[in-house]
């Protein structure tokens, strides 16, 4: 564990943290990249997809997680739809408690490997993920706001 590490509880999301998810999330990322509440509540109940919460030692929450299932030549894929992480506990493991969480459910439900998307003007997560979890393996051009290209990310999850 790194030494500026946070003690962290991880579970499930559960409906009555909705709202906390969407505040953290909104505050996360861009107007039109950040999800809509219709977005955000879709995600959390679509069936199948995955959802982590990170609460701090007094229960507030830190993080979270949200991945999807899709197949692809019949082979069983994680998408991390999101990752939000509280901006002032960034750089100290809830970001990574999270991944190494949904990689594991991921890998317990016979996923071969995780895809996401992220973009490339967000430096910190496209280095941290690049260097650490995933590698890149193309460009999807405009992806956010038809304008801001993405790095398209994939783990084996061997």
């Amino acid at each position: 564990m790194r030494e500026d590490s946070v003690a962290l509880r991880l579970r499930a999301a559960v409906h009555d943290d909705y709202p906390t998810l969407f505040k953290l999330d909104q505050a996360c990322f861009a107007p039109g990249i950040a999800w809509s509440k219709t977005e955000l509540e879709y995600f959390l109940k679509y069936p199948g997809n995955l959802s982590i919460v990170a609460e701090n030692e007094a229960g507030r929450i830190v993080g979270f997680a949200i991945a999807g299932r899709q197949r692809r030549q019949g082979a069983l894929l994680g998408r991390l739809i999101t990752i939000d992480v509280d901006q002032a506990l960034r750089r100290r493991g809830v970001g990574h408690r999270l991944l190494e969480e949904i990689e594991a459910q991921l890998r317990g439900i016979g996923a071969t490997a995780v895809l996401l998307e992220v973009a490339v003007d967000n430096t910190a997560a496209a280095g941290v993920l690049c260097a650490a979890w995933l590698r890149a393996h193309g460009e999807d051009s405009g992806y956010y706001l038809g304008r801001i290209d993405a790095l398209a990310m994939e783990k084996h999850l061997g």
